[in-house]
């Protein structure tokens, strides 16, 4: 259904949504299923999703202790992380106004 959806995207979404990887739908189903039968908090189908959850776990339950140790070490990694991907966001969507697009 992706390429149904790309027919009618404008062109800077399309853009702005190629510079994350896709997740079929299918397999976003299984994955959260299975997240869910684990008992998971957070379900993450790919890096952006893990570092997003990460970056926003505020007070969100961790049933594991490795886990918590792993975002409270991560965290100011994924920060930055972060700016680069909106500075990477933000130079797409100038260079796509410059070219005079809409």
């Amino acid at each position: 259904m992706a390429w149904a959806e790309n027919e009618t995207k404008p062109e800077i979404t399309k853009l702005l949504s190629g510079s994350s990887a896709a997740v079929d739908a299918v397999d976003v189903a299984k994955m959260t299923i299975n997240g869910i039968k684990a008992g998971k908090f957070s379900v993450s189908c790919n890096f952006d999703g893990w570092m997003l959850s990460i970056a926003t776990s505020g007070m969100s339950p961790q049933s594991s202790a490795l886990d918590a140790i792993g975002e409270i070490l991560l965290i100011g990694f994924l920060r930055f992380a972060a700016i680069c991907y909106t500075w990477h966001w933000y130079r797409i969507i100038s260079s796509h106004h410059k070219r005079g697009k809409k």
